[in-house]
């Protein structure tokens, strides 16, 4: 039940208690008293960190029903980078903040390396990069988008969105 290892380490430390009770009980012979009760105390402490061993051994941990329904368990293992854009992008949904500050420079990136394809800049002047992402992405993505005055405002609409990212794979 105990694995060996743990024996092992219960034997050698309770070999360094005794060499300890020892040494104590050579040098300082007044103090024997004392150095009995701290070699009671470190064997119990020895003895209770065996007796939890055991008891861990018998009782395996199971996952509360709390921690199951906080994190539902996925069957397939998804990209942290991909989870992270899902939780910006929900994010975006429901502040102006997080629309300017989390979806604006990742929509920004992914047209700017879009355009660039095709030999144009997002900030450049003139309007051939409105024309080319559409009006949606073009108001999230435009070099003059000033940040929100209401931080706490409505984020851009879930269909918007969509919108934007259809214009952005249409552009390839």
């Amino acid at each position: 039940m105990i694995h060996n290892r743990w024996v092992v380490r219960a034997l050698v430390a309770a070999a360094v208690a005794i060499a300890g009770l020892a040494i104590a009980l050579v040098m300082r012979p007044g103090d024997s008293g004392l150095a009995a009760e701290a070699f009671v105390l470190f064997v119990g402490a020895l003895g209770m960190g065996l007796l939890a061993q055991v008891v861990a051994r018998l009782f395996p941990t199971t996952p509360s029903k709390i921690h199951a329904a906080k994190r539902p368990q996925r069957k397939d293992k998804r990209l942290a980078s991909l989870e992270k854009i899902e939780r910006e992008l929900e994010m975006a949904t429901q502040s102006a903040f997080d629309t300017h500050y989390r979806l604006r420079p990742l929509m920004r990136e992914l047209a700017a390396t879009r355009l660039a394809r095709r030999g144009i800049e997002l900030d450049a002047a003139g309007d051939r990069a409105a024309q080319l992402l559409g009006p949606e992405l073009w108001e999230i993505v435009r070099p003059d988008q000033v940040r929100p005055a209401e931080h706490h405002a409505a984020g851009a609409r879930l269909a918007t969105i969509e919108r934007a990212v259809t214009s952005l794979e249409q552009l390839t």
